[in-house]
């Protein structure tokens, strides 16, 4: 059973750990009710593929953030496989709130490249912590390593 201090944490841990994710949700979901007319005209220098793929990078990046508790030891193939499938499915389901949007069209090649940019970060994030935790271990084998800072974190 949980202690009462740990209960009384854990709606704050809980905000820590998924509020970013959340939060980009939040932005992606408010970016993408803009009609056409609506979006500055800066943002067609930038192509709409390269734009796709870095939001939902990030955002693959946040849930896999997320899931894993907000520590490198929680990067797993599991955590990594869900956090890739859960921002393909909201990559779903924004291109269908698009349809109802003005002068927005839903995309497949948009949910193509939503689904590797996340696939992408969210497997170099999974490759860095099986790096870095193997460093870890073989300094604190060696008996020269002090926990790391996202070791502290609650």
């Amino acid at each position: 059973m949980m202690s009462k201090n740990a209960l009384a944490r854990e709606p704050v841990l809980r905000w820590w750990v998924w509020g970013p994710a959340w939060a980009h949700m939040a932005a992606i979901f408010v970016s993408s009710s803009l009609p056409v007319s609506a979006i500055p005209s800066i943002a067609f220098v930038v192509p709409d593929k390269l734009v796709h793929g870095a939001v939902y990078g990030l955002l693959g990046g946040l849930v896999l953030r997320a899931f894993a508790g907000a520590q490198w030891t929680g990067v797993k193939p599991r955590t990594a496989l869900g956090a890739v499938a859960l921002t393909i499915a909201y990559g779903v389901s924004d291109e269908w709130h698009q349809s109802f949007v003005p002068g927005r069209t839903p995309e497949i090649m948009d949910l193509v490249v939503d689904g590797i940019a996340a696939a992408v970060v969210v497997g170099a994030a999974w490759a860095w912590s099986i790096i870095g935790l193997s460093r870890v271990h073989a300094a604190r084998r060696a008996g020269h390593a002090a926990p790391t800072f996202t070791e502290r974190l609650p």
